[in-house]
């Protein structure tokens, strides 16, 4: 059997549906960093019509930590959602409503927040921007995973993870007091996200279905049309892998989480995992996304740099992505995310280092720690983000995966709530050594993987289960 190609219309379905909506979420998760300033200057305006009053600093800081962290409540929710969607409707409408619920979140933030300058509002539109945050965690994986050629899989689960830091790059242009990050310009810098969901909802008319639910759906015919479309190769190639298909279809009885906690390779199995999902927030990734001009400008870079040196950063580690899964590939998740948190405690320390001693050298420690925060995006981005689903893959077994994939999600949200609430307060609080509770977890984690994670490179899946 030739080794089956995706055509051109099936690069651009993968595209769609591997892009778009994850595209979206990094903007989400990124656009009120550079407009933080202008949304605190709206909280006070609101506050002063409401009670005659200027909000309290105080206040002001809770309330954007709440409106900030309020995106992983929704995603908390999200994720739980998709799995049990995914037994109703396709993997494809079940994207579409991810991309509904995402235009709905921006009709809220950006039009009524927008006339009411409401704080309420705009939480309850972080909330429901959320919902779809959590769909595009395993969803569009999921899409590739069920519509790619075996061959480019990886090429373009890769692609999940750029998409995610074009989003997060994208959102600190967009959100520049130089092109819609003023007073009057917000909410259209807010309703851009829109225009994702809106070009994916009107080309999904078009794009497939995964011929995977379609051989679940007893719909073969439909699945070897669809493969016609998005492969290369005669009729003959497409029927083989059908069959192929079929043969990794077969019913595995799915362990439960009771099972999971008391079989001790189970156990064992499940707290890697879990341990994997909390290295990728628990070492201050939201602290940097979503806070970056506010901790420049403690850095002590000019209030009219700071959202330029937040573009540069991303800018980094968007190409970072790019080249990132080549590293993966060839070194596996498993070395790659044990260097990566090295280099991450590195430049944390560094840029403890540039602010504990800038009374030393005012001028210079500024770009230091542009340069340290730089170090860690592109390690997060280019290995810490991608080596996580390498890992998990590696990790887990048929029976076990999707136990493991929904408590692991539900750990991976509830972290995320809580490392995009306390960074606020952490500035004010540590000054200079606002990371070193990330540095700590790090290091933790890293002496994890050392002692008790086996090399998912090196060993195989028979072999890293005896290891269990």
């Amino acid at each position: 059997m030739a080794e089956p190609e995706n055509s051109r219309f099936g690069a651009i379905a993968l595209f769609m549906n591997a892009g778009m909506l994850v595209m979206i979420t990094g903007y989400q998760i990124t656009i009120l960093n550079p407009l933080a300033p202008v949304m605190v200057s709206l909280f006070n305006q609101t506050h002063v019509s409401r009670y005659g009053v200027p909000m309290p600093p105080s206040v002001s800081i809770s309330i954007m930590a709440i409106v900030n962290s309020f995106i992983f409540v929704g995603a908390f929710i999200g994720g739980l959602a998709t799995k049990f969607l995914l037994g109703w409707f396709s993997p494809k409408r079940v994207m579409q409503m991810g991309h509904v619920v995402s235009l709905l979140s921006i009709l809220v933030m950006a039009l009524i927040t927008g006339l009411t300058g409401s704080y309420e509002v705009l939480i309850i539109g972080r909330f429901l921007a959320g919902l779809s945050v959590g769909i595009s965690y395993n969803l569009p994986s999921l899409m590739v995973a069920e519509t790619s050629a075996p061959a480019k899989s990886g090429f373009w689960q890769s692609t999940v993870g750029s998409c995610d830091i074009f989003g997060l790059l994208l959102g600190a242009v967009i959100g520049h007091p130089r092109v819609f990050g003023t007073a009057t310009l917000w909410p259209v810098g807010i309703s851009l996200a829109g225009v994702p969901a809106v070009i994916y909802l009107v080309a999904s008319i078009w794009l497939p279905e995964s011929p995977f639910y379609l051989i679940r759906m007893k719909r073969q015919d439909e699945a070897v049309e669809v493969l016609q479309q998005i492969r290369t190769g005669t009729k003959g190639d497409i029927l083989e892998e059908i069959a192929r298909m079929k043969s990794e279809m077969k019913n595995v009885e799915q362990v439960g989480i009771k099972e999971m906690l008391t079989n001790k390779g189970y156990r064992k199995q499940f707290f890697a995992v879990l341990v994997v999902y909390g290295n990728l927030v628990l070492v201050g990734i939201n602290n940097i996304v979503i806070y970056s001009d506010q901790i420049f400008l403690q850095a002590g870079i000019a209030a009219n740099n700071v959202t330029f040196a937040t573009i540069g950063v991303f800018a980094l580690s968007f190409i970072a992505s790019v080249f990132g899964s080549k590293i993966v590939d060839r070194f596996g998740g498993y070395k790659v995310n044990i260097a990566c948190n090295g280099i991450l405690i590195f430049a944390m320390v560094l840029f403890t280092i540039s602010q504990a001693t800038a009374h030393l050298a005012p001028s210079a420690m500024p770009y230091v720690a542009i340069v340290a925060v730089a170090i860690y995006m592109c390690a997060w981005s280019g290995g810490s983000n991608l080596a996580v689903f390498a890992l998990v893959g590696k990790l887990t077994v048929e029976p076990t995966r999707a136990t493991v994939y929904g408590y692991g999600s539900m750990l991976l949200w509830t972290l995320a709530w809580f490392s995009s609430f306390i960074p606020p307060y952490l500035q004010i609080g540590l000054g200079a050594y606002m990371l070193m509770i990330w540095v700590f977890f790090a290091v933790v984690f890293l002496i994890y993987h050392l002692l008790l994670i086996p090399d998912t490179k090196e060993n195989s899946s028979e072999e890293i289960q005896a290891y269990f």
